[in-house]
């Protein structure tokens, strides 16, 4: 049904594209490395330091995998399915002390916003006009088997052409985002286990 064309992992201050070591970060902070990033992709898109954590991560992951990307897809043929533990819980918590400082109440608008984790998809989404299926499932560690289960139905149901998929999770300095670029194939179908040999590969590479 599908086969994936791209794969790229971030964590560790270090950049992964299909397996090569492509960027080491020279700060261990996350988010000064996701501008490290940000930087090395000539990019300019304001909106980005607008964004909460798991949004810039799930982006800049994005933006990564598309690189040098021509799909001659229809916008509605194009989907974003991620996995992700930790939610919105960064974000959350400097909502929540906003509303418990009675003294300084001021709940801000900037990060209400982003308390939904698929805000980290729409932003995806908005940036480069995907008008497909797009959801972000919350569990405890990355599933391979759901997300495939969940890839695999989409191409088979012929809702999608091509789609995003993988895990993004932004939990204070430890993150860590694996995303891959599947398109339809009429001769397979995206195994778990292929999955698992990529993801470890990079993760322990």
């Amino acid at each position: 049904m599908a086969k994936i064309i791209k794969h790229i992992y971030i964590a560790n201050s270090h950049l992964f594209v299909d397996g090569n070591l492509v960027l080491k970060g020279e700060s261990p902070i996350f988010v000064k490395f996701l501008k490290e990033i940000y930087k090395s992709l000539q990019m300019k898109y304001p909106k980005y330091y607008k964004m909460d954590s798991l949004s810039k991560l799930g982006f800049i992951a994005s933006e990564v995998l598309l690189q040098n990307q021509e799909m001659d897809v229809a916008e509605e043929r194009i989907g974003v399915v991620l996995g992700n533990r930790a939610s919105t819980f960064l974000v959350d918590t400097k909502h929540q002390e906003s509303i418990n400082d009675r003294e300084a109440y001021f709940p801000s608008p900037a990060n209400f916003v982003y308390t939904l984790p698929n805000v980290m998809t729409g932003e995806i989404c908005i940036r480069n006009h995907f008008k497909g299926e797009n959801a972000v499932y919350v569990m405890e560690q990355f599933d391979m088997v759901f997300l495939t289960n969940i890839v695999n139905t989409l191409f088979a149901a012929d809702k999608v052409d091509v789609l995003i998929s993988g895990f993004v999770n932004a939990d204070e300095d430890d993150y860590e985002a694996f995303l891959f670029l599947a398109e339809k194939d009429e001769g397979r179908m995206i195994d778990n286990k292929e999955i698992e040999r990529i993801y470890q590969h990079e993760k322990y590479n």
